[in-house]
């Protein structure tokens, strides 16, 4: 949960009335105090501590009253973007060039982390934090709004509402670490959280052969599957548009094989080869999909076993190879 809502002292006054009151009460309460006190006005709306949702909620007072230019830069900017993400033009400014990097980032980070308990305000609002969080993750690089935007998937999954814009943002981010939050839903007492980590994460063969096995064990086995896997999973892409069972992550066989970290977004070896290793690979590449499961199969496990067997089995011609492993996985394939 962001810090705005862990310490209730933070809570300013057009927040309280809000929460307390409703939003009709809010823009009442601002529209009187414009009339008899405009400056107290913008000092409360400009509060370092005041929320997003009451700016949204207030916009049309505020540019009915002509108080724009008494807004502070952050009240600025917060504006500015979410006119511009509702006209759809944010695709066509400038704003998220180097010279307001910092200032636009701060301002999308204040949007997504403080509005996204208000989530289902409404259509616009939603759309607001939808394409906050896609530019957060896309533009910014930034994986640090992930668990905001994880809960608000589940959230409306919950709800029945729509999700596919921020579950693209999500895995956009292509952060295997962030599979661990997923993870965590296996142990929900809610039945929309299960069911919506399972298709999330139906990639680990424990959940994709055994859809509706004890969550739990399916929460220990993928657990168990990640820590294995980390360094070889990779983000493929896939989204509903393709698919509607899409398989967002996959093992490098390759990098599985030689035991080495794959990139997150193509499958790709982060780190150049040597002469050994570029020699083993081009043999295997020349492989069927079995043998290349077999091969990667028990190149992870006499790594974890011995590297020093691990190195030695890999000195091998391939077919010696395929033979080892076989004897030593034997029909677990």
């Amino acid at each position: 949960m962001s810090m705005y809502f862990k310490n209730p002292e933070r809570i300013k006054f057009l927040d309280e009335i809000r929460f307390n009151n409703g939003i009709c009460k809010l823009k009442e309460t601002f529209h009187d105090l414009v009339n008899k006190n405009p400056e107290e006005a913008v000092k409360l709306i400009n509060d370092e501590n005041v929320l997003f949702p009451s700016l949204f909620i207030l916009q049309h007072e505020i540019k009915r009253s002509d108080l724009y230019n008494q807004l502070n830069v952050r009240n600025k900017y917060a504006l500015e973007i979410t006119n511009e993400m509702l006209l759809k033009e944010i695709s066509k400014t400038q704003r998220f060039s180097y010279e307001h990097k910092q200032e636009n980032y701060s301002t999308l980070k204040w949007i997504l982390e403080t509005g996204y308990i208000e989530d289902g305000l409404s259509d616009q609002y939603d759309e607001v934090l939808e394409t906050a969080a896609i530019i957060l993750t896309k533009v910014y690089k930034d994986k640090s709004c992930l668990r905001t935007i994880e809960e608000m998937i589940f959230n409306r999954y919950r709800k029945g509402a729509f999700i596919y814009d921020l579950v693209w943002a999500f895995f956009e981010a292509s952060d295997p670490e962030s599979l661990i939050m997923v993870v965590n839903r296996l142990r929900s007492s809610n039945r929309k959280d299960i069911e919506l980590a399972r298709r999330f994460l139906n990639f680990i063969p424990c959940i994709g052969m055994n859809g509706e096995e004890d969550p739990m064990k399916q929460y220990q086995c993928s657990l168990k599957w990640i820590n294995e896997n980390q360094n070889f999973i990779y983000y493929t892409g896939e989204t509903f548009l393709q698919t509607s069972n899409p398989y967002r992550y996959a093992v490098s066989l390759e990098a599985r094989y030689l035991q080495k970290t794959a990139s997150n977004v193509r499958g790709e070896l982060s780190r150049s080869l040597t002469a050994d290793e570029c020699t083993c690979m081009d043999s295997f590449m020349r492989l069927d999909d079995a043998s290349k499961l077999l091969l990667s199969n028990c190149s992870a496990m006499l790594y974890r076993k011995s590297k020093y067997m691990w190195s030695q089995w890999l000195r091998n011609p391939i077919e010696k190879q395929i033979e080892i492993a076989q004897r030593t996985l034997g029909g677990s394939q």
